[in-house]
């Protein structure tokens, strides 16, 4: 996953909650960053934020 090795300071490739923060900038400045498109729906939006926190809870797999 490029999104949490280009964003995390600690580059370790573990997805965090501060890693859904990220993508939820994205969403709101209109960026884009394919990497934080989880979802595939080609845009990055609040869900890819969503997504990234239930995955940094164990609660789905990307």
């Amino acid at each position: 996953m490029g999104f949490v090795a280009e964003r995390r300071p600690q580059l370790d490739g573990i997805l965090a909650p501060a890693d859904a923060a990220i993508a939820l900038a994205i969403a709101a400045t209109d960026a884009d960053d394919p990497a934080a498109d989880v979802s595939g729906d080609n845009c990055v939006t609040s869900l890819d934020a969503l997504m990234i926190l239930q995955a940094a809870a164990d609660s789905i797999e990307l």
